[in-house]
């Protein structure tokens, strides 16, 4: 993919969101079942990224911790909607949300003890941009801080069918995937690359990154890669 066509995904997927903040926030108003064993990462006096955060719904993975949490997206839609549900967390000085619509936000070398990616990993377009995210997070990282990535697994049986029906294959692995409004209605096509066990793992250890797990999920149940809708990464500087 050329630079050009990374740029231009990349501006894409900040309008897709923009345009569907309303509605994809509604759909993750409270913390998923699926996503409640991530809490035994959490300790108190951390400082937890959460990159590509969104609506900020992992804050409630924070309730009753003595953390500082710190989220980024470059989605100005969603992060109205985050900076609007947790007035007061921000107010009492733990919550900070940043926009990276415009520039990445830079934070100190050995500042984070934990880093959540969840569901967002996916969204990049080039194994450069890729690349250079994780070094950021492992510069970004304490020694022994935590990364942990999940990405959409495309090779399910719930993904093969989806992609059978509606999603549009444009490269080897990436894909064009519709967002549809309560009515029905495509509103955008949002991207996705598939990364498989392998490319993931790869491209964290050329990070520096050690992998702890590699492991299928789906909901709260470790399963299969057919089925798993999701690659679930936990890692360490």
């Amino acid at each position: 993919m050329s630079r050009i066509n990374t740029i231009e995904i990349i501006h894409k997927t900040r309008e897709d969101y923009n345009r569907i903040a309303k509605y994809f926030s509604y759909t993750r108003q409270h913390l998923w079942t699926e996503l409640e064993w991530l809490k035994k990462f959490v300790k108190n006096g951390q400082n937890i990224l959460d990159w590509g955060c969104g609506n900020g719904r992992l804050v409630y993975l924070l309730e009753n911790k003595n953390v500082n949490y710190f989220g980024t997206d470059q989605s100005v839609e969603l992060l109205k909607i985050a900076k609007k549900s947790f007035k007061k967390e921000i107010k009492a000085g733990w919550v900070k949300f940043f926009s990276t619509a415009s520039k990445k936000k830079k934070f100190p070398a050995n500042f984070f003890d934990l880093v959540f990616m969840i569901a967002s990993f996916h969204h990049l377009p080039d194994r450069q941009s890729r690349l250079d995210l994780l070094a950021d997070m492992y510069k970004q990282l304490k020694p022994k801080g935590k990364l942990i990535i999940t990405v959409w697994n495309l090779e399910s049986d719930w993904a093969k069918n989806k992609i059978n029906k509606d999603w549009k294959k444009i490269g080897d692995n990436d894909f064009l995937i519709p967002w549809k409004n309560p009515d029905g209605e495509v509103m955008v096509n949002r991207y996705y690359h598939h990364f498989s066990k392998e490319e993931l793992s790869g491209l964290l250890k050329e990070a520096g990154f050690k992998i702890k797990s590699a492991e299928y999920g789906e909901k709260a149940t470790w399963t299969d890669k057919k089925g798993g809708r999701n690659l679930i990464a936990v890692t360490q500087k």
